[in-house]
């Protein structure tokens, strides 16, 4: 049976999740939590993806609920190629 996009997300997520050692739960903010950090996690098999203002408004606001700063994960997968970026999120207003 071919996996989906959604199924290998799921995966991807999960084998994030797995290497913080940390589960989301029902009651947390973001696809996963550390000490310090609330996670929000993307997958694509597409050649990019992008980053919008919606994305990064609810991990803030995630991150912000929970005490935690925020961070961005994104699996693009590229062939048998898989990068995987690590964003740390900043807010300025002016």
């Amino acid at each position: 049976m071919k996996k989906t996009n959604k199924s290998k997300g799921c995966e991807f997520e999960s084998e994030i999740i797995k290497s913080i050692n940390s589960g989301a739960l029902a009651w947390q903010k973001g696809d996963g939590q550390t000490k310090d950090y609330c996670i929000e996690i993307k997958y694509t098999e597409k050649k990019g993806f992008k980053i919008t203002t919606d994305i990064l408004e609810k991990l803030w606001n995630d991150a912000f609920d929970a005490n935690k700063l925020p961070k961005l994960i994104i699996g693009i997968q590229n062939d048998n190629i898989t990068w995987k970026l690590s964003c740390y999120i900043k807010k300025e207003v002016k």
